[in-house]
């Protein structure tokens, strides 16, 4: 009387283990889904290859407040049943329905189809396929309003009650996991790759996006054009109306971008209130036509900015064109953003393509930036004398880059330093070499002497050259000078037109320096509006005249005005330097004024230590 049960029992058994052991197969797939319908189609595919008594299994992935519920995949012998489905979600239809039931209570349901109520419109077509009981296993995603069920059919009314729920449930509780981590990565893929603010492609994506239009239109010899837009004058925008104006009017601009560009195009925040536009297939003459309608766009358009007021904003473009403008992402990007700067400089709300004077440019930066890497910049010293006596006093540290064809002096390529971000660099090694120099001459200089080195503001904004710069000081034991036991011979120029405004960060970014004993010189003297304000503030040694007032030495209104300097220097205790002396008769009217130290290719022109290698 038993041998019927226990094959019975054998038979449940076996079909167990295949159903567990398919959803353990399916449950190791899991991690390798990276969206909800690639995480519930194995669940769907393993329980309908597990047993020839699972007729069906599909799926649903939608909205949760949806009204209509068709399956969105199907497999197994009875799918042409699903794809006939569709399930009203309204209020009055949701306590009926199994499936509907399971997503409202977010649990499991089960239901036979000869006597479940919901199945009246279908269970003749049901039970022609074979369709005896139904299971419903529910999903949602993390948050994010969306839901999913895997609804499965069996052939045996009691197939769900013999096997058990252990094996499905668990399986759903592995699924419901995958599915949080999949919403976890999109959304962290999202802030990845979007910016908050706007809603466009951020930086990181947008230079993505570049690259692969770039081998694109390579692999097609097709034409591309890169816009670099950016707003004028937001500095202005931000303080006058505020911040939060200033967020407006960047997503306002992100928007006239999304509705002003083809559907085929791309916009992207690149910084700030910098855009970056991508526009596939354009030549020159398309990419020019998009810029100046973008630009006319924008210039008409009125930004709100509270209840009756509005604001106007005007942008500057830059515009590069793929292959004629480079071969390059990097150059492409550099030509837009020299056209860009070049729409700034000539009065902005235009756009302009890199004339040949910023494609020179660009071209030095790229010299520059080899030379930086194989130290081939070099700094010639210019010696500075005193006019009293004519004794040597100190030297200026003069950048040059070292060529086969000869050496390039700084205003050959200063600008381009500045325009590219760059004079830190140049700086952090400028000084670099001179505080090593220092350190080798200190035993042969009887008296010591100076040596000046000019810095900009782009240095004291990398911290860590700054720290490494100081380390090196206190690495060579850099001696002091004759004057005090404190000062060292490293003296540090600044032009008063790099350090406009915030005195307090001036201090604070030199403040290392001074620690050290290193000395000050205000270079260009009274080439400014706010010299005098600069001697009060910050602890100057010295006084650099500019150069320009300097070769008027010999007129009478000339005199007069460096008269008046170096009156005003003696008595707050600075030395000066006059600058460009460049024939006998401007030094000596600059003595007869009481200058004290001179420098200029009347004394000597700058010359390197030792000699340097031209052939490399």
């Amino acid at each position: 009387m038993t041998a019927p049960n226990t094959r019975s029992d054998k038979l449940v058994q076996v079909e167990r283990e295949a159903v567990t052991a398919a959803l353990l197969q399916a449950a190791a797939r899991l991690a390798q889904g990276r969206d909800a319908e690639s995480i519930l189609r194995p669940f769907c595919d393993a329980l309908v290859a597990a047993t020839r008594h699972i007729r069906l299994a599909w799926m649903w992935l939608g909205n949760a407040d949806t009204t209509i519920i068709r399956p969105t995949y199907a497999v197994g012998a009875a799918r042409e049943y699903a794809q006939a489905l569709v399930l009203g979600a309204d209020e009055a239809t949701r306590p009926l329905s199994p499936v509907l039931r399971a997503l409202a209570g977010g649990r499991p349901v089960l239901a036979t189809v000869r006597s479940d109520s919901a199945f009246a419109p279908w269970r003749a077509e049901a039970l022609r396929y074979g369709l005896e009981v139904m299971a419903s296993f529910p999903f949602g995603e993390a948050g994010d309003g969306k839901q999913g069920l895997v609804a499965v059919y069996a052939d045996e009314p009691d197939y769900f009650a013999r096997l058990g729920w252990a094996p499905f449930v668990a399986f759903q509780h592995l699924a419901q996991v995958a599915l949080t981590q999949a919403a976890l990565r999109d959304r962290l893929n999202t802030l990845a790759t979007f910016d908050s603010l706007t809603g466009l492609l951020n930086r990181g994506a947008m230079q993505g996006a570049l690259e692969c239009l770039h081998g694109e239109a390579c692999r097609a010899h097709e034409t591309y054009g890169v816009l670099l837009l950016d707003i004028d004058r937001f500095k202005l925008i931000n303080d006058g109306y505020g911040h939060g104006v200033g967020d407006t009017v960047i997503q306002e601009m992100a928007r006239i971008l999304r509705e002003s560009l083809r559907a085929e195009d791309q916009a992207g925040r690149w910084g700030g209130e910098e855009f970056l536009c991508l526009l596939p297939g354009a030549d020159c003459a398309i990419t020019g036509a998009i810029a100046e309608r973008l630009r006319a766009g924008i210039t008409a358009h009125s930004f709100a900015v509270s209840t009756g007021h509005a604001l106007r904003a005007t942008v500057s473009l830059g515009m590069a064109c793929f292959p004629v403008d480079g071969d390059s992402v990097q150059t492409l990007l550099n030509h837009a953003d020299m056209g860009l700067y070049e729409a700034k400089r000539d009065g902005r709300n235009r756009t302009a393509r890199a004339s040949d004077r910023g494609r020179s440019l660009f071209s030095t930066a790229q010299q520059l930036e080899a030379a930086l890497t194989s130290g081939q910049v070099r700094p010639a010293y210019q010696p500075i004398v005193a006019l009293a006596d004519g004794r040597l006093v100190a030297k200026e540290a003069l950048a040059r880059i070292i060529t086969p064809g000869g050496v390039l002096e700084a205003e050959h390529f200063i600008e381009a330093a500045d325009r590219f971000q760059w004079l830190h660099r140049l700086d952090h090694d400028m000084i670099g070499q001179v505080i090593e120099h220092c350190a080798v001459t200190r035993n042969t200089q009887d008296p010591p002497i100076a040596y000046f080195v000019n810095v900009s503001t782009d240095l004291f904004h990398h911290a860590e050259r700054v720290q490494d710069l100081l380390q090196r000081i206190t690495r060579t034991s850099m001696p002091c000078c004759a004057d005090t036991d404190t000062e060292k011979p490293l003296v540090i120029e600044i032009t008063e037109r790099q350090f406009l405004g915030d005195f307090d960060a001036v201090r604070r970014t030199l403040a290392p320096f001074l620690a050290f004993g290193i000395r000050l010189a205000l270079d260009d003297f009274g080439s400014g509006y706010s010299s005098f304000r600069y001697l009060t503030e910050l602890p100057f040694a010295f006084v650099k005249l500019d150069k320009v007032l300097v070769h008027r030495v010999q007129t009478t209104q000339g005199r007069r005005i460096l008269r008046g300097l170096q009156d005003l220097a003696r008595d707050l205790g600075f030395r000066t330097i006059a600058e460009g002396v460049e024939d006998k008769a401007c030094a000596d009217a600059l003595a007869a004024l009481g200058v004290d130290w001179a420098q200029g290719r009347y004394f000597a022109s700058p010359q390197f230590e030792d000699a340097p290698d031209v052939s490399s």
